[in-house]
C-alpha cells in the first residue's frame, strides 16, 4: 500500500528487545501504525545502557531495513527514548536579585531556566529542568509572571543521566547512519500516556516495571516531583532461578507458571516443582527464591517514594504500575505489604487510540510490549521520511567527496550533534563515576531474605554486583 511522506519513526532501547515504530498523527488524536519491527537486545544492552557499539550499530541498521521495507519509503531521521539505569533527578535553585522592585516577565522566566540547564554536575548531563516553584521574597507561587519583587528563587527538578549515555546513543546510530531528531525521555513520555489528569493532581507514584530496570515517578499538583530508575526487574528472578542448573528460557517459563510477588502463609504441602530434564526442585526453596527478589524491588520503589518526601497521606493517586514485570501474580499485595500503599492501578496499555494500517500490523502491541514506543511517538512531531525507498542511496565515494564542500559542512551543523558517526574518546573517570543509586538490599530478619540458603545469598550478591562487571569489560568499543 502506497505511504506518504509523512510519518514518524521512534525506537525504545530494551533490555530484551529494541522496538521501533513509524507511524502519523490523526487528526483526531489517534496513532496511526504504519510499520512495526523489534530486535533481541540482550547481548549488546544492559540495564537500559549500550554495551556493545558494534552490535548496537547493527541493530540500528537492521531496524531501518525493516521498517523501509514495509513502507518502501527511506527514513531521514529517528527519536530515541532515553532511560537506563543512572536516569534520576537533582534538584537546583537559581537566584536573581534586582536594583529595586521589577515585574516579572516570561524571558526573565527563561533567562533562569537556561541558567539551571547551565548548571550539570559533573560528568552527567541535564536532560529536563521541570520547574517546581518560584520564592518572591516570603511568597512561594507557582506563575510568578506579572508580579512585583526585588529577587526570585526558581527551583528546579533537573532530570540528568551520565552524558556517556546520551554520547553512546548518538555514536551507534551515527555509525549506522540514521541522524536523530530527538531523544525523549522515555518514562516521562510512558507516564504522560498512561496517568489520568486527577492522578497527577492528586498525587501518585508511576511504577514502569522492566527486565533489567524498574523506573519510579512521582507526581504531585501535576508536577514531577521526583525520578529514578532502579537497576532491578524480571529478569533478575530468572538469573536467581538458574542457579537451579537450568536455562534462562526455562526460568521464564516456571516463573510465568509458578512465580508470585507473595505467597500466602499457609502450612499446606505443594508439590515439587518439576525441571525439563526430570529433576525436581522444592516449592518452598522455589517460592522463597521468587518472593525475596520481588521483595528487594518494591522495597527499592518504597526507598524511592521516601526520598521524593511524599507519603501516602500527600500521594492521594495511590500507584499506578505497568510493565512486563508486573504482570506476576498476586503484585498487587506484595506492593501493599512492602510499601503500605492501599490504593493501586495496574495499566496494560496507554490511553491513546492506536490503529493498525493494515492487516498485518493488527494486534501487534497485544502484550503491551509496544507501549513506550507508542507513548514516543505521540509526543514526538518531526516529518522523519526521506522520500521512496532508495531515492537517498548514493555512491559512497561520492557521498565522501560532496563531505568535503562548504554546502555539506552546513548540512552537518544542521542535523546537529546528534548526526555526527565519529565515536568520542572515552576518559578513564567516565568510566569509573556511577552517580546513580545503589539500590536498597533487604537483609532483615523479618524478610526471606533470611530464610533462604547460603547459595542464594551469594548469588544475590553475585547478581546486584553486575554493575561493577559492566564498567569493568563491559563498555568495549570492539
Amino acid at each position: 500500500m502506497a505511504i506518504e511522506d509523512n510519518f514518524i519513526v521512534a525506537i525504545e532501547l530494551g533490555s530484551s528487545k529494541v522496538r521501533a515504530l513509524a507511524g502519523r498523527k490523526a487528526p483526531d488524536g489517534a496513532i496511526q501504525v504504519l510499520a512495526s519491527a523489534q530486535e533481541p537486545s540482550e547481548s549488546f544492552i544492559r540495564k537500559g545502557r549500550i554495551n556493545n557499539f558494534n552490535k548496537m550499530s547493527q541493530c540500528v541498521a537492521n531496524l531501518k531495513d525493516k521498517l523501509e521495507k514495509q513502507l518502501q519509503k527511506s527514513i531521514s531521521r529517528v527519536y530515541v527514548g532515553v532511560g537506563g539505569m543512572g536516569l534520576h533527578t537533582v534538584p537546583n535553585v537559581v537566584t536573581r536579585h534586582f536594583a529595586e522592585k521589577t515585574v516579572i516577565t516570561q524571558e526573565m522566566l527563561n533567562s533562569i531556566l537556561k541558567a539551571n540547564l547551565e548548571a550539570s554536575p559533573a560528568d552527567s548531563i541535564i536532560l529536563e529542568g521541570v520547574p517546581q516553584e518560584y520564592r518572591l521574597g516570603a511568597q512561594t507561587v507557582s506563575d510568578p509572571v506579572g508580579m512585583q519583587t526585588e529577587n526570585i528563587e526558581g527551583h528546579y527538578l533537573n532530570i540528568v543521566t551520565r552524558a556517556a549515555v546520551s554520547e553512546d546513543i548518538s555514536s551507534c546510530f551515527g555509525n549506522a547512519g540514521v541522524p536523530i531528531a530527538g531523544k525523549p525521555i522515555s518514562t516521562l513520555q510512558l507516564a504522560d500516556t498512561m496517568l489520568t489528569g486527577p492522578e497527577k493532581r492528586s498525587g501518585c507514584v508511576f511504577v514502569d516495571m522492566g527486565a533489567e530496570t524498574t523506573a519510579v515517578a512521582v507526581y504531585k499538583n501535576n508536577v514531577l516531583r521526583h525520578l529514578a530508575v532502579i537497576p532491578l526487574g524480571g529478569a533478575n528472578v530468572n538469573r536467581d532461578l538458574c542457579s537451579f542448573q537450568i536455562e534462562d528460557d526455562e526460568a521464564e517459563e516456571l516463573k510465568r507458571r509458578f512465580g508470585a510477588a507473595l505467597y500466602p502463609d499457609t502450612e499446606k504441602e505443594h508439590a515439587p516443582v518439576a525441571l525439563r530434564d526430570g529433576r525436581t526442585v522444592k516449592f518452598d526453596d522455589f517460592s522463597a527464591m521468587v518472593e525475596a527478589r520481588m521483595e528487594e524491588i518494591i522495597l527499592n520503589v518504597n526507598n524511592q517514594i521516601a526520598l521524593s518526601r511524599y507519603d501516602k497521606s500527600q500521594l492521594i493517586g495511590g500507584i499506578v504500575i505497568t510493565g512486563g514485570a508486573a504482570n506476576m501474580k498476586d503484585m498487587d499485595k506484595a506492593f501493599e505489604r512492602y510499601t503500605g500503599f492501599e490504593k493501586f492501578r495496574f495499566v496494560k496499555s496507554p490511553r491513546l487510540q492506536v490503529r493498525a494500517a493494515s492487516k498485518e500490523e493488527a494486534g501487534f502491541n497485544d502484550d503491551g510490549s509496544y507501549n513506550v514506543v507508542i507513548a514516543l511517538m505521540d509526543k514526538c512531531e518531526l516529518n522523519c521520511c526521506g522520500g521512496d525507498h532508495g531515492s537517498l542511496v548514493q555512491d559512497i565515494f561520492e557521498a565522501a567527496a560532496e563531505k568535503e564542500t562548504p554546502a555539506a559542512g552546513e548540512a552537518q551543523k544542521a542535523a546537529g550533534p546528534d548526526a555526527r558517526s565519529e565515536v568520542p574518546q572515552r576518559h578513564a573517570a567516565d568510566e569509573e563515576k556511577e552517580p546513580e543509586p545503589e539500590p536498597q538490599r533487604q537483609k532483615s530478619g523479618n524478610g526471606w531474605f533470611s530464610r533462604l540458603s547460603k547459595r542464594f545469598r551469594d548469588l544475590t550478591e553475585r547478581v546486584i554486583s553486575e554493575d561493577d562487571e559492566i564498567k569493568k569489560g563491559g563498555q568495549g568499543r570492539g
